[in-house]
């Protein structure tokens, strides 16, 4: 899982406007952060995955996608891993 996870952070670092990503553990610790404050964010991206499964009828997490003037953030879990990236919007 860490190659896999270290291609990902590659990947992510090659692609045009991404400005920060962070990978959070199921206990909304972070594993990996790059870019600014996306470390002190990590237990609310946890946070906010956990709350969209009572909006799904699958209990399955969410999608999330938060748009601000400064940054698209895109947020995602898989697995038992969260991972948040934040982009140029």
């Amino acid at each position: 899982m860490d190659k896999q996870l270290a291609d990902t952070f590659t990947q992510l670092s090659q692609q045009n406007g991404v400005v920060g990503y962070c990978c959070v553990d199921e206990s909304g610790l972070c594993l990996k952060a790059h870019g600014n404050k996306q470390s002190t964010n990590a237990g609310f991206y946890k946070s906010l995955i956990d709350k969209s499964k009572f909006f799904s009828q699958s209990n399955e997490p969410a999608n999330i996608v938060i748009e601000t003037d400064t940054a698209n953030i895109f947020i995602q879990q898989n697995d038992k891993i969260t991972l948040s990236v934040s982009k140029l919007p």
